[in-house]
């Protein structure tokens, strides 16, 4: 994963009980060259995507078309 190039989202429940949301997205950047990371709120693992917050479309579509 370290030498990839392209740019990466990770999209991180906040209410996991998979994983720690911090831990999660620390361990992530020390992976991953160009991480963008959101934590979304309220919802947990098995909730995405269905349940993900307001706004989770339009930060995915501003990802892929920025």
């Amino acid at each position: 994963m370290r030498g990839l190039r392209a740019p990466v989202l990770l999209l991180v429940a906040a209410n996991s009980r998979t994983h720690d949301a911090r831990t999660l997205a620390a361990r992530a950047g020390e992976a991953v060259r160009e991480l963008r990371t959101i934590v979304l709120p309220d919802v947990s693992h098995h909730a995405l995507p269905p349940a993900a917050p307001c706004g989770t479309g339009r930060r995915l579509t501003a990802f892929l078309c920025g």
